[in-house]
């Protein structure tokens, strides 16, 4: 079944790395040697006693022997390399045995796939045997599965000590690999654990290339941003006497529209100001016209259009309903219990209500 919301995780670096992969055949084969991009290795794997060499390449596997660490193995060596000019520009790897290395396969958080390298060397001492700065350590994702937001990862290591004197007595007899990897079932060169100082000088060739082409580039987008600048400079001063001209007039409009906005503004401002602010006069005199005989008023307040009052009625509740129909005010409530004056009878109140504008309210006027 078709998931059409499942996530699409591409994986650019891989992509180019395949695509390139899969043209080189059209580049010939010495100026791919040029670019360092040659498919020609010489795979190295030491035991013991010695060497077994093998020649790979596009095309062919072929064993070349085996070549003891000694005076007779150097010598052949050197045999070897006279009859195969070919050797001296393939790529030496070194391909560790399961013995002169761990293979350890992690389960980790989808997250660490960006660091691998420094979240295995964070993990190392909790994964394996040995600290970090004990081993040489490469990693690898093989598996990535968002829906449990894990990946699986290959982590490759080997003693530093073990390492160095490997590859030191390598060294003497001739033999300098350029990448140190780890025999199995993983792409040739899938991990390198050679160490800085054991790294041959790199071919100065790919970097004076990119570079050339970098300033190639950088000199087409300097011309194509220049240039229709340069075209267009005539049309550019023309435009700017234009503008200059017109400036002066601009401003003559700019002041007098500054003008009219501003008496718009004070004019609306004050019709504003008629419609929302209430007068105190009608407010007073339609709280006095809403009021029903034998109720009286102790107290008034005042403030931001909120009005308190505060007296003794017969029916309190009643005043309620009589000052919401007034389009002077809206919201209206107690804003305490209703209690009853034992002396008089009458039921004390305290009403808030907010005060609008009566002359300008749309809420239609009580008809007797």
């Amino acid at each position: 079944m078709l998931k059409l919301d499942t996530p699409i995780n591409l994986d650019a670096a891989r992509f180019f790395r395949w695509w390139s992969g899969e043209l080189s055949f059209l580049v010939p084969a010495k100026l791919r040697k040029l670019l360092g991009a040659s498919s020609e290795y010489l795979i190295l794997t030491k035991d013991d006693d010695g060497v077994n060499a093998v020649y790979h390449n596009d095309e062919e596997n072929r064993p070349l022997g085996y070549f003891s660490m000694d005076e007779s193995g150097s010598q052949k060596r050197e045999r070897l390399i006279e009859s195969m000019p070919t050797l001296a520009e393939a790529k030496t790897i070194l391909r560790l045995t399961p013995g002169q290395c761990l293979r350890k396969t992690l389960k980790l958080p989808l997250a660490a796939e960006e660091n691998l390298n420094q979240v295995a060397a964070f993990e190392m001492d909790r994964l394996t045997p040995f600290k970090s700065d004990q081993v040489y350590y490469s990693a690898r994702m093989l598996e990535r599965s968002p829906t449990n937001r894990q990946i699986k990862a290959e982590l490759v290591l080997a003693p530093r000590n073990k390492l160095d004197a490997l590859l030191e007595e390598l060294a003497v007899w001739g033999w300098r690999p350029d990448v140190v990897d780890a025999a199995g079932d993983s792409p040739i060169g899938a991990y390198d654990l050679l160490p800085e100082q054991y790294r041959p000088p790199r071919n100065p060739w790919p970097y004076r290339i990119n570079l050339a082409l970098a300033a190639l580039i950088a000199s087409l987008l300097i011309a194509l941003g220049v240039l229709p600048i340069w075209t267009n400079r005539s049309i550019a001063l023309d435009l700017e006497q234009e503008v200059k001209k017109a400036s002066k007039t601009a401003k003559e409009v700019e002041s007098l529209r500054q003008q009219v906005e501003d008496l718009v503004h004070q004019t609306r401002f004050l019709q504003q100001k008629k419609r929302t602010e209430p007068a105190m006069v009608d407010m007073l005199k339609e709280l006095t016209d809403v009021m029903p005989d034998q109720t009286w008023l102790n107290g008034l307040q005042y403030r931001d259009h909120r009005l308190v009052v505060q007296g003794q009625s017969p029916s309190a509740s009643a005043l309620i309903g009589l000052i919401e129909a007034s389009p002077f005010f809206q919201n209206t409530s107690f804003v305490s219990p209703v209690t009853k004056d034992m002396a008089s009878g009458l039921e004390r109140f305290q009403i808030a209500s907010e005060v609008v504008n009566g002359r300008f309210s749309e809420k239609p006027a009580a008809t007797e």
